[in-house]
């Protein structure tokens, strides 16, 4: 009973120090593209409107997934594949083309809400 007590303080005691904060203002996920068994992108951003989500995290610009997001109403956070990031780091126009074709051309061609 005494854990009871003590996590209903707990809770409250969040309520009152955090307020509004607890809840969120958005759903999101993580979508990698490495699986036995892939969905279809368009399946996969259909499951994440019917479901809520608002926002998603790519681990790479998958071109399916990428042009699956557009025009969907959902934000897109874009990472960079880890095995890409010396070469990304060690020049600006490798950057800058990773730039052009991941980012620039789907968020201005195929209405990706890239953030």
């Amino acid at each position: 009973m005494e854990l009871k007590k003590y996590l209903f303080v707990l809770v409250l005691t969040n309520v009152f120090l955090f307020g509004d904060r607890l809840f969120a203002d958005g759903l999101g996920c993580n979508w990698g593209t490495q699986a036995t068994h892939p969905l279809r992108p368009d399946i996969v951003v259909k499951l994440m409107k019917d479901n809520g989500f608002d926002k998603v995290k790519l681990f790479e610009a998958d071109p399916g997934a990428m042009l699956a997001l557009g025009r969907s109403g959902i934000q897109v956070m874009v990472g960079i594949p880890n095995d890409m990031l010396a070469s990304l780091a060690s020049s600006v126009r490798v950057a800058e083309d990773w730039v052009s074709h991941n980012v620039s051309y789907y968020l201005s061609n195929k209405g990706v809400d890239i953030r």
